[in-house]
C-alpha cells in the first residue's frame, strides 16, 4: 500500500526540475525519471505515514512481527436515517438511506515466539475486537478473494435467525460462485455435486457444514454457549426423546416478563476470565450480544422474544479507551490461558478449521441453513491453472481426513441435543477407511484383499434367462 499520488508529484517534480537545469539537453533529461525513488508508504490525514505498511522493515515492525493496529476509517454512523438529495451531477439518492457504517482496519499483533493461528487466529482476534468497538449481533465471514454479489443476501440470512426459531441456528452458509471458469469447466471447480447435491440434503438434518467463506454467524454462537432448546435425545444412540428442564418459570408476572426482555447479565461463564480472557469490557458485551440476536416477538410461539423498537436505542460514542481496549483484546498474549481456539470462536490444531468450528456448534445443539438465493449471493475467484486446484483439493482432503476422528465429531455418541439420525451422515466414512485399512495391511503379505475372477465359469455364476423373457429383446445377429 502506498500513496500514488505522492509518487507521482515527486517523478514531476523530478522532471521539472531537471527540465529547468537542462533545457539545452532536449530529450535526455527524461532519463532521469527512472532514477526517482520514492517512499512506499501511505500518507494519513496528519502528514504522518501509516503505521500499517512494511515495505521497507524496521526493527520494531515488520511482517509477522509488528504490534496490534487498528484505524477507524469511518465512525458509527447516527441512529436516525439520513436521507440524499437530488443531484444532477451525481446519482440520484432521494428517498436513500446515506448513512456509511462504521469500517475499521484492524492488524493483530504478530512475533515470532508466539503461534498465530492463520485464519483462525485471525477470525477471533475479529470477533473480540469487532465486540468492543460495535458488538453487532451477526458476523459475515467472506474470504479475501470472494465479494457481495447480492447487496440482499445479508437480509435473507438475517431472516433466519429473526424468525421463529431463528435462537437455535449458529449460521446460514451460502453456496460458493465463482467466476473466470472456462466453459467446460475442466478442474470442476463448480462443485455441483457438494454444492447443489450434499449441502441441499444436509440442509433436511441438522444443517449444513461450514465452508470457510459466504457463511453468517450468530455472535452469541460463537461463544461455545448452548442453544435454548426443547428436548433432549438419550439413550446410546440418542433414540429416546423428552423434554428438555424448563429453567425459567412456567409462569410470569408483568414484572418478571418485563425483567427477561433485558439483557442477561448475570451468567456463570461470564465471570471466568480463563474462558473468555481479562477483558471486562468483552465479558459485558456477551449479554448484549444474545439479546440482540434474539428472534421478534412477533408470534405468540415465540418465547423471550425481542420487542418492537427494542434495538433502536442509540449507541454510545466510540473514545479513545474504547479503541484502546480494542487493540489490547487482538495482542498474541491475550488468548494465553484462556479457551480460545479450543472451546470458543474458530478451533485451531486443523487445516480445515471451518468445517472443525461448525461441527463443534453442531455438536453444541445447534442448526444450520442452506440458503440458496435467486441472485448468486457472494462471487469468488476460482484456480485458473491445475497447480493451484491440485493445491486446493489437497488441503480440502487434508482436512477431510483429520475430522475423522472423534475429537471434532459425535461419532457413535450423540449429545443430549443432537439426535442419532443426525450423526448417522457424519459416519459413512467408516467402511471405506475399514475397506482401505484391510489393504494396506494385506498389501505387504502378497494376501490378495479380493477373489480373482475367472471369466470362463461366469457364466455358470449368472442366472440363465430365457431370451423371450427378455423385456427388451434383441434382434439376430446377422451370420
Amino acid at each position: 500500500m502506498y500513496n500514488s499520488r505522492e509518487e507521482f508529484k515527486e517523478k514531476e517534480l523530478a522532471n521539472n526540475s531537471s527540465s529547468n537545469g537542462n533545457s539545452n539537453s532536449g530529450g535526455r533529461a527524461r532519463n532521469n525519471n527512472n532514477d526517482v525513488r520514492v517512499s512506499k508508504a501511505t500518507w494519513m490525514s496528519d502528514g504522518t505515514y501509516w503505521p500499517g505498511t512494511w515495505f521497507e522493515p524496521s526493527p520494531d515492525h515488520s511482517k509477522g512481527d509488528h504490534a496490534g493496529i487498528l484505524q477507524v476509517m469511518s465512525k458509527p454512523p447516527e441512529p436516525d436515517p439520513v436521507m440524499g438529495n437530488p443531484d444532477e451531477k451525481r446519482i440520484d439518492f432521494t428517498g436513500v438511506d446515506i448513512r456509511l457504517p462504521m469500517f475499521v482496519y484492524v492488524s493483530r499483533e504478530k512475533h515470532p515466539g508466539y503461534d498465530h493461528n492463520k485464519k483462525a487466529g485471525a477470525m477471533n482476534a475479529l470477533v473480540r475486537a469487532s465486540a468492543i468497538l460495535s458488538n453487532g449481533p451477526f458476523i459475515l465471514n467472506l474470504d479475501c478473494d470472494h465479494y457481495i454479489y447480492n447487496s440482499l443476501a445479508i437480509r435473507e440470512g438475517m431472516c433466519f435467525m429473526m424468525d421463529r426459531g431463528g435462537d437455535r441456528i449458529c449460521y446460514v452458509q451460502f453456496p460458493q460462485r465463482f467466476e473466470g471458469i472456462d466453459p467446460s469447466d475442466r478442474y470442476a471447480n463448480h462443485n455441483t455435486v457438494f454444492f447443489d447435491g450434499n449441502m441441499r440434503a444436509l440442509d433436511g438434518l441438522q444443517g449444513p457444514v461450514y465452508v470457510g467463506t459466504g457463511c453468517l454467524f450468530q455472535r452469541y454462537a460463537l461463544y461455545g454457549f448452548h442453544p435454548p432448546r426443547a428436548n433432549e435425545y438419550t439413550g446410546m444412540f440418542g433414540q429416546y426423546k423428552q423434554q428438555a428442564p424448563n429453567i425459567q418459570a412456567q409462569s410470569l408476572d408483568q414484572e418478571d416478563q418485563e425483567s427477561e426482555m433485558q439483557p442477561l447479565a448475570s451468567h456463570p461463564d461470564l465471570k471466568l476470565s480463563k474462558k473468555f480472557g481479562n477483558s471486562t469490557m468483552f465479558t459485558e458485551s456477551i449479554a448484549v450480544a444474545e439479546f440482540q440476536g434474539r428472534p421478534l416477538a412477533d408470534h405468540i410461539s415465540v418465547k423471550n422474544g425481542l420487542a418492537p423498537g427494542a434495538l433502536l436505542l442509540p449507541r454510545p460514542p466510540l473514545d479513545a479507551p474504547t479503541v484502546a481496549e480494542a487493540v489490547a483484546v487482538i495482542s498474541c498474549w491475550y488468548e494465553d490461558k484462556t479457551e480460545w481456539g479450543t472451546r470458543i470462536g474458530w478451533i485451531y490444531g486443523s487445516v480445515t478449521e471451518d468445517v472443525v468450528t461448525g461441527y463443534r456448534m453442531h455438536n453444541r445443539g445447534w442448526r444450520s441453513v442452506y440458503c440458496i438465493t435467486k441472485r448468486d449471493a457472494f462471487r469468488g475467484t476460482a484456480p485458473i491453472n491445475l497447480t493451484d486446484r491440485v493445491h486446493q483439493v489437497l488441503r480440502w482432503a487434508t482436512g477431510s481426513v483429520e475430522i475423522f476422528f472423534p475429537e471434532t465429531i459425535p461419532l457413535g455418541k450423540p449429545s443430549p441435543q443432537i439426535p442419532a439420525t443426525h450423526c448417522i451422515p457424519q459416519r459413512w466414512h467408516l467402511p471405506l477407511h475399514l475397506h482401505l485399512s484391510c489393504h494396506i495391511l494385506l498389501s505387504p503379505s502378497s494376501v490378495p484383499l479380493f477373489r480373482p475372477v475367472h471369466l470362463a465359469g461366469l457364466k455358470h455364476s449368472l442366472p440363465y434367462i430365457p431370451p423371450h423373457y427378455h423385456p427388451h429383446p434383441h434382434p439376430p445377429l446377422p451370420p
